[in-house]
């Protein structure tokens, strides 16, 4: 396919990488929070955290690694003789044997390696489907944003049983975060670029590629309806999952695009960065909201966190190259004063509210 090709793929890995360092962060956070608000409805991770003491994380930690060691050690070996499995048998066959290492010994820190794993399996494995015949990489790109999408359903699934909730809560910041990154970076104007190259090539790719992407749909599909019959999701989520996939699917079969023209954005450009922009503002209302109606502070907080630095970058990507410096760094500071203020009176207000729901049914 080419050097743009070869160019897109390496900078889709970079930002994966750089998305799932923040993610691997804010695991750790929220690990060392021990506080969790209760559920409003059954779905809610509710109180709980990742480990149920020191020795319990250290005992996930190791058997997170033994996992990982032992599928390092099964590639080893078969290199070692010739190779007479493909990577990406041993590849999918090591992510499957952390999912059912996870699921047995009660341990999402093994559960978080294989929820991460899975997606780069796919996407390695659709690039190689791919690899000759000019696979549009869009395709990958909306593959990977419809894991994310079914991590979130996933995770309001786990969520009905008290006893899933450490897993809920680990598919949902597998869910929450990366999709946040996803539509944070397509609402920019990199963003918008990087899209305009992922719909170069040919409309439909390999079967196996519109095969897998069907699948997930109906998997997406399916999580989501029971999490709705049994009242663990809201219909405004529901709403919420399904135009994210029309809208990933969307871009997925999407004909050569001509968004940028020098540095400018086109007609077209600006139609898709104000439809990705009002997408990734009202993802983060939406997601502060949820956690106020669940009575999850860490849904509102982290809600205010990834709006409040939506509002900057949206500060530094409109007017930097409009304004004179100094009007800018005084427009600047005025802004992230105001924002910061009405942030944190709106943050406290919700979770004031929250803690008196709280107090009240307990």
């Amino acid at each position: 396919m080419g050097r743009s090709f070869a160019t897109i793929i390496v900078a889709a890995i970079t930002a994966m990488i750089i998305i799932l360092l923040l993610l691997i962060a804010l695991v750790i956070y929220f690990v060392s929070r021990r506080r969790r608000s209760a559920g409003a409805i059954a779905g809610g991770p509710g109180r709980c955290s990742l480990s149920l003491s020191k020795e319990d994380g250290a005992s996930q930690l190791f058997l997170m690694l033994a996992t990982l060691f032992l599928a390092v050690t099964i590639y080893s070996f078969n290199r070692s003789m010739g190779s007479p499995v493909s990577w990406w048998t041993i590849f999918f066959l090591s992510t499957a044997l952390g999912f059912a290492s996870a699921y047995s010994f009660k341990t999402p820190y093994t559960l978080a390696l294989s929820l991460l794993a899975l997606p780069v399996w796919w996407g390695m494995r659709t690039y190689e489907w791919g690899h000759g015949k000019d696979l549009k990489p869009s395709m990958i790109f909306a593959g990977v944003a419809l894991f994310t999408l079914l991590y979130y359903a996933l995770g309001h699934v786990h969520g009905r049983s008290p006893k899933a909730k450490r897993f809920a809560l680990m598919y949902l910041i597998f869910g929450i975060v990366p999709m946040t990154g996803v539509l944070f970076f397509l609402s920019t104007k990199p963003g918008i670029e990087a899209l305009e190259e992922m719909t170069k090539g040919p409309s439909c790719g390999p079967w196996q590629v519109g095969g897998s992407l069907y699948v997930l749909l109906a998997a997406l599909a399916a999580s989501t309806v029971y999490s709705l019959s049994v009242e663990s999701i809201f219909r405004t989520e529901t709403l919420a999952i399904v135009l994210l996939a029309v809208l990933f699917l969307a871009i997925a079969f999407l004909p050569e695009q001509e968004l940028v023209s020098g540095h400018v954005l086109s007609a077209t450009g600006v139609v898709w960065a104000t439809l990705l922009n009002i997408t990734v503002f009202l993802e983060l209302l939406g997601l502060i909201f949820s956690g106020y109606l669940r009575r999850e502070k860490w849904l509102i907080n982290l809600g205010a966190l990834f709006l409040f630095l939506l509002i900057i970058v949206k500060y530094l990507d409109w007017f930097f190259t409009f304004l004179d410096k100094s009007i800018f760094f005084i427009g600047a500071g005025i802004l992230l004063f105001a924002v910061g203020w009405f942030m944190e009176r709106g943050r406290r207000y919700m979770i004031s509210g929250v803690r008196g729901a709280v107090e009240r049914t307990s």
